[in-house]
């Protein structure tokens, strides 16, 4: 009896606890963007073959790695032998925000992926906005 009794009370704590730490993860839900970018399983994550249309001569193609870290994206983007490492990388479900330093300019770029095509745009202060367009070249396992 007094081991049922232990194990009655284990239970209710292990539920309660389970019940608080749920309801205290959702209400920092504030949209159903953010709930979908948290089960959505990113079509980013590899290496893409990108064109930057009138984008200034050398910067027109490249590649954009990125790669989940232990669950923090990290974005590169080479340019023929230089890599520019991604800063402030934003990834909600398959689209991602970063920038770039370039010549000490900042150029902010916006992507989104669907299946093995990547579009989006990238703007800085002496180009505008630009289009990018992609393809993915190497998908992880």
């Amino acid at each position: 009896m007094k081991n049922l009794k232990q194990t009655i009370f284990s239970f209710a704590i292990l539920t309660i606890t389970m019940v608080y730490t749920s309801t205290a993860a959702m209400s920092s839900i504030t949209s159903s963007d953010e709930i979908e970018a948290l089960f959505a399983k990113t079509d980013l994550v590899g290496v893409w073959e990108y064109n930057v249309a009138n984008a200034p001569a050398g910067y027109e193609n490249g590649l954009i790695m990125i790669v989940d870290q232990d669950g923090e994206y990290k974005v590169q983007v080479q340019i023929a032998a230089s890599p520019f490492n991604g800063e402030n990388v934003v990834l909600k479900g398959n689209k991602v925000t970063f920038t770039i330093n370039v010549e000490g300019e900042t150029v902010s770029v916006m992507l989104e992926a669907k299946g093995n095509k990547l579009t989006g745009t990238s703007t800085s202060p002496s180009n505008g906005e630009l289009k990018i367009t992609g393809v993915k070249s190497i998908s992880p396992q």
